[in-house]
């Protein structure tokens, strides 16, 4: 019996989100250990971004990725859930009018 989880990424998507939480928690251990990648002249400097923030952003843009993969497989249009395809009107559709003829207008010289 298959029970309630969060929904996994694929098998290299998978291996990808270990290899980056890997790296963010020893950037973190890095960071809090090392006084000197600390310090500099703005709060945010070029350590605490490399070490920290772009291994946050690729692990934010994996799980955006692997979100839309999601949404696009549970799409209403596909044909193997027949209980969310859209229902056809039981009218007949309507026929197109023609186009009334517009008058020319004249055109400035």
């Amino acid at each position: 019996m298959q029970t309630a989880t969060m929904p996994r990424f694929p098998p290299t998507s998978a291996v990808l989100a270990t290899l980056l939480g890997g790296a963010l928690f020893l950037g973190a251990v890095a960071l809090l250990s090392l006084p000197p990648l600390r310090t500099g002249a703005f709060a945010l400097g070029a350590a605490p971004l490399w070490l920290l923030g772009m291994p946050l952003a690729s692990l934010a843009a994996l799980a955006i990725r692997h979100l839309a993969t999601l949404s696009r497989r549970r799409s209403p249009a596909s044909s193997s859930s027949p209980g969310l395809r859209r229902l056809r009107p039981s009218a007949p559709q309507a026929r197109k009018r023609p186009a009334m003829a517009r008058p020319r207008l004249p055109r400035a010289a």
